[in-house]
């Protein structure tokens, strides 16, 4: 969380969130606060969005199963038209991206950021916690884990990383799999890098200008907010693309 200092007129950087208060010995921090009050919200829009759905669809349903249509056509092209693998790979890919694109916009509302509950920021941008990131990466890396094993089988995704009836290929095989599990952290820390940065970088052009400055930056980031989102998503796609080829 940046925040600025109003004693020193200076700007603090915490990469902790704060702990608002306690349920037993559970700390309650504004960055659980920011996932519980934007989970509910997104599943309210979400329900809403859903209840209007229509046989005959108008424009801005037609848009939107236009965009639906173009990530799934996108989704099995990458998969070698795979159809079994790209139906159930592409529910995960267009959550992941809701999700993150929703996390990462909600924090622009007027009022979000300068909310406070006591000395604390009530509400901390959810990608800002290095927490929230880690366990989205997680979340991708079991997912592809999943999809190599349920395409290839147990035995030959493992030969992937360690093939004993080829021994010479050990030492590559595990250079393999470091890079395999690197892949979590690479997904985590890009986001929480791009989305901590932004929200800092916000707050020290505000600081040198309130009117003039922030509008572009403000653009850019929202910018930066629908990319991150599609660089997760498209990233998954590919590590399950690469999970589910054949060894080689």
């Amino acid at each position: 969380m940046a925040k600025q200092d109003e004693n020193s007129q200076g700007i603090t950087v915490k990469l902790k969130p704060d702990t608002l208060g306690y349920i037993g010995d559970i700390p309650i921090t504004n960055s659980l606060t920011s996932s519980l009050l934007g989970s509910i919200i997104l599943i309210v829009l979400l329900l809403l969005v859903s209840a209007r759905l229509k046989m005959i669809p108008g424009k801005v349903q037609s848009l939107f199963e236009l965009v639906v249509e173009k990530g799934y056509a996108f989704t099995l092209e990458t998969l070698d038209g795979n159809e079994k693998v790209a139906r159930k790979v592409f529910p995960l890919i267009a959550s992941l991206f809701v999700f993150i694109l929703f996390f990462n916009l909600i924090k622009f509302i007027p009022g979000y950021e300068s909310t406070f509950f006591g000395d604390y920021h009530l509400l901390k941008p959810l990608h800002a916690d290095l927490n929230m990131t880690l366990a989205l990466g997680i979340t991708a890396f079991i997912a592809i884990q999943i999809a190599g094993v349920a395409v290839l089988g147990f035995w030959k995704y493992g030969s992937k990383f360690i093939n004993i009836k080829k021994p010479l290929t050990i030492p590559i095989g595990l250079i393999e799999l470091i890079a395999e599990v690197a892949k979590l952290f690479s997904l985590s820390l890009r986001l929480f890098i791009n989305i901590f940065v932004g929200g800092v970088l916000l707050l020290l052009v505000n600081s040198l200008s309130h009117f003039v400055l922030p509008v572009p930056i403000l653009l850019f980031e929202i910018f930066i907010a629908f990319l991150q989102a599609g660089v997760f998503a498209l990233l998954t796609l590919m590590y399950v693309k690469l999970a589910t080829d054949e060894p080689h």
